[in-house]
């Protein structure tokens, strides 16, 4: 399990520690997930230390921490945690007269076109943050709130502490990004894959079809890709076209240091008969072949388990050789593709909103809880929308010629 260590003593930050195992750990079992909201506590507790601001202590008082600490704890979850050299910031000095503002911006140092970190990530750095705050004042309360009306008011002041911290937060990538291939990309991405194409920016006939089979899945599925990676040969019902995915935390067959695991809930999904005929096939060929102690159906040529860093090099691999594949082509994309078309096929199948969220729950493993659905059914609203609204426009338009052309 990760833990947040302190870099002067090496040892684990207790309360991070207890935070993980009684507040993170319980929820989702994810080792991956508990580092995650360890990179939250570990942006605020050494924006914290910086600062020399003693949680605990104002945690006890009530009195957390100002407005503009919390501007600054935004600031640093963007990689900013402190200026060039280690040095403390200094106090601004008193104006000593009125001066105009657009004459202090000129003199104002340029802030950087690029924020150090994507605002999806500062998004997640804070909700951990905000988790973590929230569970220190919760624990807190119990032990300075001797009476109901005590823990009552000093909830109050954690609410509205937690409350102004939340509305500080960016927020993450809106549902309305495209992040799934284009009809061009997509047919770029399909044709260089092919192992007999010229194209084709590996050698070795494994190789060459390993990772068109991994892309295939990824595209065919919309698989996360720790899902891929955990995927095991007796897990696949070749012959009822079904594969069983099943999380094992920990396992003592995964040798990879960063094991490849489900990040949600366990489910039986359906693959295509060509995609069972390709993994079979690929199975008997190659996978065969190597000396594995394992039974992951995705392999490096050494035979051992393929690694997350191994994938997401083919996928590197592929923009750098092949740039018109998309710029940001992913593991992660191919998922948002498996959505969009799920979203044109649930259209055509005339299938109403709810059948369609929950069979896109079920697909992609969320929770029944899970509002992850609903960002594609707002986009499907909104294409829905644009669509009848340029008819619309168009409507008028034709009606508007064809007056014009009677007088």
């Amino acid at each position: 399990m990760p833990m947040l260590i302190k870099t002067d003593t090496g040892l684990p930050v207790f309360d991070a520690c207890v935070y993980a195992t009684s507040a993170i750990r319980p929820g989702s079992g994810s080792a991956a997930t508990i580092e995650q909201a360890l990179r939250g506590v570990q942006i605020l507790l050494t924006f914290t230390d910086q600062r020399k601001i003693d949680l605990h202590q104002r945690f006890a008082s009530g009195q957390f921490l100002d407005i503009h600490e919390l501007d600054d704890l935004v600031r640093a979850a963007y990689g900013f945690l402190a200026p060039k050299g280690g040095e403390e910031p200094s106090e601004i000095a008193a104006a000593p007269k009125i001066i105009p503002i657009e004459k202090v911006r000129r003199r104002a140092p340029k802030a950087n076109a690029e924020p150090a970190v994507a605002t999806s990530t500062v998004a997640i750095r804070l909700y951990y943050a905000h988790t973590y705050l929230e569970w220190l004042g919760q624990r807190t309360a119990k032990n300075v709130c001797t009476t109901l009306e005590q823990k009552t008011s000093y909830m109050d002041l954690l609410r509205e502490f937690l409350a102004n911290l939340r509305n500080r937060t960016p927020k993450a990538r809106s549902g309305s990004d495209r992040l799934s291939l284009t009809p061009a990309e997509r047919e770029k991405l399909l044709s260089v894959i092919d192992p007999a194409s010229p194209e084709n920016p590996w050698t070795g006939d494994f190789i060459r079809d390993r990772n068109r089979l991994l892309v295939m899945w990824g595209m065919g599925t919309g698989l996360r890709r720790g899902e891929l990676l955990s995927l095991h040969i007796k897990l696949i019902q070749f012959q009822h076209c079904l594969a069983d995915i099943v999380r094992q935390h920990d396992s003592k067959n995964d040798p990879r240091k960063y094991q490849a695991n489900p990040k949600t809930r366990e489910r039986s999904i359906g693959i295509s008969k060509e995609l069972a005929h390709m993994t079979h096939d690929h199975v008997v060929k190659y996978r065969s072949k190597l000396r594995c102690k394992h039974d992951f159906l995705f392999v490096a040529d050494t035979g051992a388990p393929l690694s997350l860093a191994a994938l997401s090099k083919v996928y590197r691999t592929l923009r750098k050789k092949h740039p018109d594949v998309g710029e940001k082509l992913s593991s992660h994309v191919l998922r948002h593709t498996w959505n969009e078309d799920f979203s044109e096929i649930a259209d055509k199948a005339g299938l109403s909103e709810e059948d369609e969220r929950r069979g896109r729950i079920h697909a992609m493993g969320w929770s029944d809880t899970s509002k992850s659905a609903e960002d594609y059914l707002k986009r499907r609203t909104r294409r829905v929308a644009t669509e009848v609204s340029v008819k619309i426009q168009q409507a008028v338009i034709d009606k508007s010629k064809g007056e014009t052309h009677d007088a």
